[in-house]
This record gives structure tokens, C-alpha cells and sequence, in this order.
């Protein structure tokens, strides 16, 4: 079959259409119309999510590589540096964890007290706790809150 064949062919399902189309009453070629112009919305809806698709799919095809290859490169770094320690006889170095024990520092006035990490205010028995123990945990976020003593220095809180 050549393309002159499928052209004839083409011209062919055309002309029929054509002629079909012709004789329908006028509400019959409006809901042709109608019909065409759906399929038509359907037809590039579908292919839009087919390109979307396949973008996807190729995007996190290559994400995966990339990783799976850094990952690779990640894991023949370690070993060529454990078998130079190994050659060489000198030991590496352990870094030390550095550990933050900082915990948030609240002041109890008078008026009204907040978690310093949420915001939240603090209940009555909240600070009541705190009074007696220095330590409570803030109901919204679970942070620890201490209680420290302020030397001649309040902070207004509103």
C-alpha cells in the first residue's frame, strides 16, 4: 500500500462523512458538531496525560539512576579510603558527635507565660508544676521548658 492508496482512502471515509452529515436534520448536524468537538477535547486530554506521564516516568527513571549511581560512587569511596587506612596503617579519625542539650529557658512573671517553641500560653497548673519541679513539658509541641531565676531582671510579657 503506497500513500496514494491511503490518501484515496482517507478522501473516501471524508466524502462519506460529508454526504451522511448533509443529509441530517439541522439538531442532528448540531449534535454531530457537538460530539466531534467532545471527542476532540477527550482525544488531546488523553494525549496531554500520556506526554505527563511519560515525563514522569522518564523524570524519576533518571532520579533513580542518579542515585543508584551516587550511591555507587558513595560506596567505592568508602572502600578505597578503608583499604588506604589499611595499606598506610594510619587510623582514622572518629569525629566526635556533638551533641546540643540546649533547651528552651522560659521566665514566670506575674501575668501570662508561653512555650518559647510554639507560642503557646501555659495553663495555671502548667505553671504551677513548673514552680515545683522547674521542669514542664508544653502540651502543644512537647518541648521541656525550665524554669530559671532572673537576678533583678523581668521580662514584661503580654
Amino acid at each position: 500500500m503506497d500513500w496514494r492508496d491511503i490518501v484515496d482512502n482517507i478522501y473516501l471515509w471524508y466524502n462519506e462523512f460529508i454526504d451522511w452529515y448533509l443529509v441530517q436534520p439541522i439538531y442532528g448536524q448540531i449534535l454531530a458538531i457537538i460530539g466531534i468537538i467532545a471527542l476532540l477535547a477527550l482525544v488531546v486530554t488523553l494525549i496531554y496525560y500520556i506526554i505527563k506521564g511519560i515525563a514522569y516516568l522518564v523524570y524519576y527513571i533518571l532520579k533513580g539512576v542518579y542515585y543508584l549511581l551516587k550511591g555507587i560512587g558513595l560506596l567505592f569511596l568508602k572502600i578505597t579510603e578503608g583499604f588506604y587506612h589499611l595499606v598506610s596503617g594510619e587510623k582514622k579519625l572518629k569525629k566526635q558527635p556533638h551533641h546540643d542539650n540546649i533547651q528552651s529557658v522560659i521566665s514566670v512573671s506575674n501575668t501570662i507565660v508561653y512555650c518559647s517553641e510554639c507560642g503557646k500560653r501555659l495553663s495555671e497548673k502548667m505553671i504551677n508544676q513548673m514552680l515545683s519541679q522547674s521542669i514542664v513539658y508544653c502540651v502543644n509541641c512537647g518541648k521541656g521548658l525550665r524554669l530559671i531565676e532572673y537576678q533583678e531582671q523581668s521580662i514584661p510579657t503580654h
